[in-house]
């Protein structure tokens, strides 16, 4: 008998459910404790107002002694019970705002999740398809969509378990080459990617363009610059000031041929990586080789969206 699965979403949804249980549990006790603490102090103050008289000598002045109760067991306990009040609104309103927030925050981890369902059905048939094809043009064509599409859905994949509005591309970044160096390397080839970086955050959108960017120059780095090597290292690396996110894919491969320009090149991988930089990320791309081999660079700036949450 087949056992029942339980998807991240739903076993993520439970710390947050118990967490905004204790949440309201809290503001009841406050509100609680708002009707019995005055109650207290008034039985109290009246007590001892009645049997000891030790605040006040007031036995022959009983314009004093109503002044005084009045003072102590009416005001103290009224004070008690506005301040007890007002508390417990204030939470119960930050407990309403933080549920709404846990309620937005799990319908779009959902739809991040069924987003990247989708996706890799779509690769999937698009795989089925590229396994019953001849031509070795279509097949190629075949494949690059397949990365393509990959890499959109491991972004919504980590926007799925993550904090909707931010995700690591460090940790993003080795799903997405991981994914391109298996379609990419021909089974004679040895390719080793690395990835090293700290942990950097951007918006769904940035990341999402990120990871396309990442996957076109890892893929033309392996398909240009080692089809005619079986061996062959590409190291990606990310770093980040607190502002500019820059962005180096260094191989040891083949390099660039002679004469060869960026903007007018027309290879679709890189007219598409240059238009997600410039278009979705606002910022440059550039290709330089130094020694063996070939470095893109990609600089650009975190989504001002962002910032402001830090």
């Amino acid at each position: 008998m087949a056992t029942p699965r339980v998807s991240a979403n739903a076993s993520q949804a439970a710390p947050a459910a118990r967490a905004q249980t204790r949440r309201r549990a809290f503001s009841s006790h406050v509100f609680a404790l708002s009707q019995i603490v005055p109650l207290l102090i008034l039985a109290v103050v009246m007590f001892y107002e009645i049997t000891a008289h030790l605040i006040l000598d007031t036995q022959a002045q009983p314009v004093l002694f109503a002044l005084e109760t009045m003072v102590f067991g009416i005001v103290g306990p009224a004070f008690t019970w506005a301040t007890l009040n007002w508390v417990a609104r204030e939470i119960r309103q930050r407990e309403r705002a933080e549920g709404e927030a846990d309620a937005l925050n799990a319908i779009a981890q959902e739809m991040h999740h069924r987003i990247k369902n989708n996706l890799q059905t779509v690769a999937d048939l698009l795989s089925l398809e590229m396994s019953r094809t001849p031509r070795p043009e279509v097949h190629e064509s075949l494949r690059d969509s397949i990365t393509r599409i990959k890499s959109i859905a491991a972004s919504h994949e980590m926007l799925s378990v993550e904090s909707v509005s931010v995700t690591d591309i460090t940790e993003l970044s080795k799903r997405v080459v991981e994914t391109t160096r298996r379609s990419m390397v021909r089974p004679d080839q040895r390719i080793e990617v690395r990835v090293t970086g700290p942990d950097v955050y951007l918006g769904s959108k940035q990341a999402t363009a990120f990871a396309l960017v990442l996957n076109e120059l890892v893929s033309n780095a392996i398909e240009h610059g080692f089809c005619e090597r079986t061996e062959g290292h590409v190291e990606v690396e990310l770093d980040w000031d607190g502002s500019d996110v820059w962005l180096r894919v260094q191989d040891d491969g083949a390099g660039l041929p002679e004469g060869f320009d960026l903007k007018t090149s027309r290879g679709l991988g890189l007219q598409i990586a240059r238009t997600l930089v410039e278009k979705d990320l606002r910022g440059r791309l550039a290709l330089s080789v130094k020694g063996e081999g070939t470095t893109a660079w990609v600089l650009f700036q975190r989504g001002a969206a962002l910032s402001n949450q830090e």
